[in-house]
Formats: structure tokens, sequence, C-alpha cells
């Protein structure tokens, strides 16, 4: 039986949430002190069409695989981007919008998709000597909780590293791993 990816996703989510008032081992990044100029180049560094390599954690012995594509422009001078991301032969697609933040000096975002009807807001940390942004979102569950979600995303010239994680009571719950690969035009 073949489980659409959204449900995979959203499932993984509703199983693990838990209050945010439980979750105090939340480890946290090396911090590189940011301004709306130097944000742009990390954000240059996301820009354009990437290949996803997508793998899906999974209770059975192999792992969910799947194929996507994300497209990342840069918006308003290069201080935004917006990334708009689809899973191949499948309805998901997501939408994000990231940037500098001047009122929290660090960087922000927003996403939405098909998967669940909500906003989540995303706060993230750039540790400029590994080349990673560490971003988190306290997201609401139906039931009342909050589920935290930590995502951290590696570049490494033309290939990124995006892994996804809900930080749970019993530890990290890994939901998604992503390879992307910029693709050459």
């Amino acid at each position: 039986m073949r489980i659409p990816v959204a449900i995979m996703i959203g499932a993984a989510m509703a199983t693990f949430a838990v209050p945010v008032s439980a979750q105090s081992n939340v480890q946290t990044a090396a911090v590189t002190p940011l301004t709306a100029e130097s944000t742009k180049e990390i954000l240059a560094m996301e820009a354009g069409t990437w290949d996803a390599d997508i793998t899906f954690p999974s209770a059975e012995t192999d792992k969910r695989k799947a194929k996507g594509v994300q497209v990342n422009r840069l918006r308003s001078g290069g201080m935004w981007i917006i990334n708009e991301f689809h899973v191949d032969g499948t309805p998901y697609e997501g939408t994000g919008i990231w940037g500098f933040d001047r009122t929290k000096g660090r960087l922000s975002g927003i996403w939405v998709d098909n998967n669940d009807a909500q906003i989540r807001m995303d706060d993230g940390r750039w540790d400029a000597t590994t080349k990673t942004i560490t971003w988190s979102a306290n997201m609401p569950q139906p039931d009342g909780t909050w589920m935290r979600l930590l995502f951290t995303e590696k570049f490494e010239g033309d290939v990124r590293r995006f892994d996804s994680v809900a930080l749970t009571r019993k530890g990290e719950v890994p939901l998604v791993s992503i390879v992307f690969k910029r693709r050459r035009t």
C-alpha cells in the first residue's frame, strides 16, 4: 500500500505532539550575528532551482523515498526569498518566505502547505562556521498541545542537506531528510 507523502508527514507530526513546556532539552546552534546585508549572502546561496532526494523514516525496514523540486527566488533586493516546493507524483506542495527580521536580529519566515491549514512561523539562527541554519517552530495541534519542530539546513556549495525532527518527551523523532542538488541551467 502506498501512503501519500502529506499523510505520512502529518501522521508523524500529530503522533509526536507534546506540550512545549515539556521540551526543555532543545539544543541551540552557535549563532552568528546577522544584519540585513549579511543575510543577503546567505539567501543567495539558496536561490535557484534544486532537485530534491527525499527520505522519510519508516517503521518498515526500508525507508520511503521520493523526489521533488524546489524553486527559490530572491525578492525585494535580495532581502527575502520565496521558496516553492513540490513532491513529484503527489499533490503535496508548499510555499515559504524567509529573510532577516530586524526586530529579532535573526532569520524569520513562514511556511504554508496543503498538508495543514495553518501558517508555521519559523525562527532561524545562522552558524557561519558550519554554514548551517537551524530553524525552530512551535506548531499548535488539534488536541491543544504544541509540537516543537527543529530543522537544520547545511550548505555545501551546490548541495544542501535539510533534516526535520519533532522534539518529543522521548527525544528527537525524524520526520524527513532531503538532499537538494542545485540544477544547472
